[in-house]
């Protein structure tokens, strides 16, 4: 979703928060890691969480995956004190079912949502559902118009704001972009922190997805470089589903050229990491952050012509749109790279571990900070069905290779190359993650028949309006 007429200005900035939120950072940095270090042998804990989630964020973005576009300042800082994964998949490449696997620590299929206008079983548990039953404080700030309540994630939450202030400049769907977040997000947390010693907070950003559109002089900041580099100067035909050129939803006339897209999505992450670094830099400030774990991480990718698929994702599930950052400080731990691929599935069991809590029997995820779990590894199992794209698609990752399965024919990577197809040369490796498919498939817990959301008729026409087809 996106976005509001730039004229319009992003509302709820102070001049102090325009000015001092990325000098805040450095700041939090040095109260980081302070106190003694768990025993290696022993989980970490912590009472406070902070669940930090991005829309349509590209892991090729953030300094800390390897970019030299200086567009992500503050994560980087705090990836230099975290647990830094250096490969995690999202288990789908849109939003609601990928954030509701990241909620549950259940793949979409298992909760019978497969698209974005699907319903979280009522029968489900969250994390926000456990933390809140051990009498947390937990709260959600959400700013993508499919996370609303009717989606279900709210169960657990005991304040959830998904109040949208803003309209998208195309779609006329209402959202909420990053610094109306950010001010919503402080005004939960001022109460979080007193309502409960131990509080479970939840937030998402809807920036950088599209259209890109970032406030002030942050496109233009990108621009040359972004021209400048391979495929900059192309010009895109109009392509509904962004398949071999550029989507309706994007178009900003009468601009085509593939810079000026690139360029503005550059703007809309480093939008994003300021307005990030203000909600740390408030926690800090007020002396929450040294006993606070931080997660940060997305719900997906977004492809930049990956598959001659065009500023967009939910159609391929190449490595553009399925890895995400993750990124886990817990006050104490000393900071790592961790080579120990990760999913978000993982997230439940993991935040659960913090808690001090044991994750539901049967989930298909890992605890991530349990002892000895970078000796182990996830893989990432991921799907996309239509309407969200033309045909059927799913695959598994071991990190080295990936397979897929796509409406009966087979592919074969050697990752990170998704150019050539080896599915022919490398017969071996081919059937090795074809059975590796069919034992993930075989694992899944028994499909929860998905819920009418229960939509009116105007949430109705703007999940149209966004192009996922809704069911009657």
């Amino acid at each position: 979703m996106k976005r509001r007429a730039a004229a319009s200005g992003r509302r709820g900035v102070s001049r102090l928060g325009r000015l001092g939120r990325v000098a805040l950072l450095p700041a939090l940095l040095s109260g980081f890691g302070c106190g003694e270090q768990p025993q290696p042998e022993q989980h970490p804990r912590a009472g406070r969480i902070v669940l930090i989630s991005v829309d349509t964020l590209r892991v090729d973005r953030l300094g800390a995956y390897g970019s030299r576009l200086g567009l992500t300042p503050n994560l980087d800082r705090l990836a230099g004190i975290s647990d830094r994964f250096v490969l995690a998949y999202a288990p789908a490449p849109f939003t609601l079912p990928s954030v509701a696997s990241m909620l549950t620590g259940r793949y979409p299929e298992e909760l019978g949502m497969l698209e974005n206008s699907g319903k979280l079983p009522a029968a489900v548990p969250t994390i926000a559902g456990r933390l809140h039953q051990k009498r947390w404080a937990t709260g959600g700030v959400v700013s993508n118009f499919v996370l609303h309540p009717w989606s279900g994630l709210k169960r657990g939450f005991r304040n959830f704001d998904a109040r949208f202030d803003e309209q998208e400049i195309n779609r006329g769907v209402r959202e909420r972009t990053a610094a109306s977040t950010t001010d919503a997000a402080i005004k939960m947390l001022k109460w979080l922190v007193v309502a409960r010693p131990n509080f479970f907070f939840w937030v998402h950003y809807q920036d950088p997805h599209g259209p890109y559109t970032p406030p002030g002089d942050r496109r233009a900041r990108y621009l040359e470089r972004e021209h400048a580099a391979s495929g900059g100067a192309r010009s895109l035909e109009l392509e509904p589903r962004g398949l071999g050129g550029l989507p309706d939803y994007q178009v900003l006339e009468p601009h085509r050229d593939v810079g000026y897209y690139r360029a503005g999505y550059d703007g809309e992450v480093r939008y994003m990491d300021e307005q990030v670094g203000r909600l740390l830099g408030w926690l800090q400030a007020r002396g929450v952050l040294q006993s606070t774990a931080v997660i940060f991480t997305a719900d997906h990718g977004e492809s930049f012509g990956e598959d001659d698929y065009w500023f967009a994702h939910g159609e391929h599930l190449n490595e553009a749109t399925l890895r995400v950052p993750l990124l886990i400080h817990v006050p104490g731990r000393a900071p790592r790279v961790r080579e120990d691929l990760a999913a978000l599935t993982d997230l439940s069991p993991t935040l659960l571990g913090l808690a001090g809590d044991a994750p539901d029997p049967g989930l298909p995820g890992r605890d991530l900070l349990a002892p000895g779990a970078e000796a182990s590894a996830s893989f990432g199992y991921f799907r996309t069905d239509p309407p969200t794209s033309e045909v059927a698609r799913m695959g598994i990752s071991d990190g080295s290779y990936k397979y897929l399965r796509a409406g009966g024919e087979e592919f074969l990577y050697r990752l990170p190359d998704e150019s050539a197809n080896l599915a022919q040369s490398e017969p071996g490796i081919l059937a090795r993650l074809r059975d590796s498919l069919g034992a993930a498939r075989a694992r899944l817990g028994p499909r929860i028949e998905p819920q009418n959301p229960g939509l009116s008729k105007a949430r109705r026409r703007q999940l149209e309006a966004l192009g996922y087809a809704v069911d009657e």
